[in-house]
């Protein structure tokens, strides 16, 4: 009897991946989904905190592990609070509720970080020990590497504005609070997209000549979160709260305002009247970007999904972005807006993670036949 055996050899890169178990693959999802929740969590606690419109989070009060469980504690933790320098500083008005509000919102700050590191810690620890989780390794390594890059660069950013005359005349918060904001959006962004597309066991893709486009719309969407940043930090909407034009019959401010700094960069990090510009004009040019994008897969009869997404969140972006503006910055508004600049990144960060990896030849060998 005769015995056909065809050998086929299938270069590495283009082998198949291997099939993961729905089971496994739900919990990679839901690991990375508890991530995401913490992770918004902490960023809105730790970087949002317009709640109340007196500035009591100049300078959070200290708390415990276990937060005051009666009024009697609470009335001791005040009275302790008055007694701190920092608030007669502040004016020396905050009243026992509002006491409360920011004992706990720095309480679940805190909580939230801690929390978040409790759970990414040991999923690193076991996608590095255990073989069988290893496909998550690169996704949490490139996460924790991007948390680790966050102390180095504010401490760059640290000897930059004491190095410069210039800059250290002026209060530089702004640019800790834009380092901050980036780098916990563009992880988030990937958490976020982590959930949509979960790392999976083979090879890993390899990028595309045409990808470059898509981290094209990410570091523009970095950059408008960081002119997002500035925003916020120097309140530029209390100099320029209307929208389409500056008031008065004029499309835009005075130029000796937009230009009131010097060197000129400064108009970009400390004038609000620039900042607000810089951030209107690269908004606006995202979605022009992102409606003919749209209009052009339609056009081509290409498939339209990621540019319907990308396209329909820029746009929530921009009536969310407009309301809290001409509403005097509602803080709801101002975390909506916020959060849906990170689902914003998200979108390129999934479309990356999603592309197919680049052709390349498949050598497939027949052997000889073997007859027995």
């Amino acid at each position: 009897m005769a015995v056909t055996a065809d050998h086929l050899i299938v270069l590495r890169g283009d082998a198949p991946a291997r099939s993961v178990p729905a089971a496994r693959l739900a919990s990679v999802r839901i690991y990375f989904a508890i991530l995401s929740v913490l992770a918004v969590a902490a960023f809105v606690l730790g970087v949002e905190n317009r709640f109340t419109a007196s500035g009591l989070f100049v300078l959070p009060p200290p708390v415990d592990w276990i937060p005051p469980l009666s009024g009697g504690a609470w009335s001791d933790a005040f009275t302790i609070h008055q007694q701190d320098p920092a608030f007669a500083a502040c004016g020396g008005t905050e009243t026992l509720a509002q006491f409360r509000l920011i004992y706990w919102w720095e309480w679940l700050r805190r909580a939230s970080l801690l929390a978040l590191v409790a759970v990414a810690l040991p999923g690193l620890g076991a996608a590095g020990m255990r073989q069988r989780l290893h496909f998550m390794l690169p996704r949490l390594l490139g996460l924790a590497i991007l948390a680790a890059a966050w102390w180095p660069v504010r401490a760059l950013v640290g000897l930059a504005v004491g190095a410069s005359a210039t800059l250290s005349s002026f209060d530089v918060g702004q640019y800790r609070h834009a380092v901050d904001v980036v780098f916990a959006s563009i992880a988030i962004a990937g958490l976020l997209a982590s959930v949509l597309v979960p790392p999976r066991p083979g090879p890993r893709a390899r990028w595309r000549r045409g990808e470059r486009g898509e981290w094209i719309w990410v570091a523009l969407i970095a950059i408008d979160l960081c002119f997002g940043a500035f925003f916020a930090a120097s309140n530029a909407a209390a100099v320029w709260p209307t929208w389409l034009g500056y008031g008065g019959g004029h499309l835009l401010p005075p130029l000796a305002q937009l230009t009131s700094y010097a060197p000129w960069w400064l108009n970009l990090t400390f004038n609000p009247y620039g900042i607000q510009l810089a951030h209107r004009t690269l908004s606006t040019a995202l979605w022009i970007a992102a409606a003919w994008q749209l209009g052009a897969a339609l056009l081509r009869g290409q498939p339209m999904r990621r540019a319907a997404v990308r396209f329909g969140l820029i746009s929530a972006q921009a009536i969310s972005g407009i309301a809290t503006l001409v509403l005097g910055v509602p803080a709801v508004l101002s975390i909506v807006h916020q959060v849906g600049g990170i689902a914003l990144l998200g979108v390129s960060l999934v479309a990356l993670l999603t592309s197919p990896a680049r052709s390349s030849p498949v050598l497939r060998l027949v052997a000889s036949r073997a007859a027995a």
